[in-house]
């Protein structure tokens, strides 16, 4: 089983990715607050986000070289809006990741110590770990708990199904137009199914699956792994939006407002519809699911970061910036939004999974443009109707930057 998982492609290793702040967050918050009111919110905004994603893994694939590279060909202003996403994903997302595993880490050991303060300790301790070079091990047993809890979620979604509706128990709440539900909403879809900086990633991983595949990584092949991949990063938001809307929603809980708190509840939901038996391996497989997540974005996002920084200084032939220097800046970021800027841990959620929205159609715009300027070398011409739906996706993920915008300074 482990040879398999470690062979698993692109796609699935965005949908492991995805299974963190966006799935067991807000997706269950969406259960339980609102029933099922957004799963259509779900499977809308993944259909509308993935022609940005298609086109990472086209051009991935065709080119051998990752988006990065097509945004340095275009300009400074794309690497300006590249710099823009990853920077607030360097603090604002690893934070809030950060946060989330520090509440699974408070509820599993029940420590007596603050989210935000634990959350400080993660990131430290993250940061020496890929400092010591001891990722890649990590990442070969972390791999395999996202898997087992990936299948766990599933297996417990359907075991929730039976629940749903039972003694007449509505599933749907009562919207009353807000500003909260406005902002709640655009949270649900700024990190559905996951950020759009992650179509960067993933053509990261595809080039580098096609480098080690060689001929046998072709360009369907990648686009159908994609595909795979996708569909279950939306199968997997459902699942834990169904499991809040049977144990929460239907039981008229409140979704706590503490880091700790929650992931409590959270845990409570798979025992409850599994059996206490489970919780020893959900409790792992949900740690290690977080702290993967927490890994990756420590690993990439300085590397990225600093390479963009490089190219816009003129280095791009002779780097510059130091990982580690990168990875300080990162952490320090990380400590000082968790010690001043950090609220209600519901509230930092919302904003920090808003905050895709900041350069969301941007990157939907270059990685199309991207793909097009490569024409010329590649031959490949994207469909009519894929087209027609980037352009579509475009203008819905620009109507929710603005919104988003709207929402937070108005």
């Amino acid at each position: 089983m482990k040879g398999w998982i470690a062979r698993l492609g692109p796609g699935l290793m965005l949908a492991a990715a995805a299974v963190g702040v966006s799935h067991l967050v807000q997706s269950t918050r969406a259960g339980a607050d609102f029933g099922l009111s957004f799963v259509w919110l779900v499977v809308l905004i993944s259909i509308l986000k993935y022609p940005a994603f298609r086109f990472a893994v086209d051009y991935a694939s065709l080119t051998n070289h990752s988006l990065v590279y097509a945004y340095s060909k275009m300009g400074r202003l794309p690497m300006y809006w590249l710099l823009v996403g990853f920077v607030v994903d360097m603090f604002i997302a690893t934070a809030a990741v950060s946060l989330v595993t520090a509440g699974l880490l408070i509820s599993v050991f029940d420590l007596p110590f603050s989210g935000p303060h634990v959350a400080i300790v993660v990131a430290v301790l993250s940061a020496l770990v890929l400092l010591n070079g001891k990722y890649a091990r990590a990442e070969r047993l972390v791999k395999v708990l996202v898997f087992s809890f990936s299948v766990l979620a599933v297996i417990a979604m359907l075991l929730a199904l039976p629940r749903l509706g039972s003694e007449g128990r509505e599933l749907f709440a009562a919207l009353t137009p807000s500003r909260s539900l406005a902002v709640f909403v655009i949270a649900i879809a700024g990190w559905m199914p996951m950020p759009m900086t992650g179509s960067i990633f993933i053509s990261m991983w595809a080039r580098e699956k096609k480098a080690a595949g060689g001929d046998a990584i072709t360009h369907r092949s990648a686009v159908n792994d994609l595909r795979f991949g996708w569909v279950l990063t939306m199968v997997l938001a459902v699942s834990f939006m169904i499991m809040g809307t049977a144990i929460l929603f239907q039981a008229d809980r409140a979704v706590p407002a503490s880091a700790g708190a929650f992931a409590t509840e959270l845990l409570a939901i798979f025992t409850a519809i599994i059996g206490d038996w489970s919780y020893p391996v959900i409790a792992l497989a949900a740690v290690a699911v977080m702290w993967s997540t927490v890994l990756a974005l420590m690993d990439i996002l300085p590397r990225v970061t600093s390479r963009l920084v490089d190219c816009l200084r003129g280095y791009a032939e002779e780097p510059r910036t130091p990982y580690g220097a990168m990875l300080a800046v990162q952490v320090s970021g990380v400590t000082l939004i968790m010690l001043m800027l950090l609220g209600s841990f519901n509230t930092f959620i919302d904003f920090a999974t808003s905050a895709g929205f900041i350069t969301a159609p941007a990157i939907a715009y270059y990685n199309y443009r991207a793909l097009m300027q490569a024409r010329e070398t590649t031959g490949y011409q994207p469909s009519r109707a894929l087209v027609v739906w980037h352009w579509v996706g475009f203008a819905a993920l620009a109507a929710f930057a603005i919104a988003f915008l709207v929402a937070r300074f108005t």
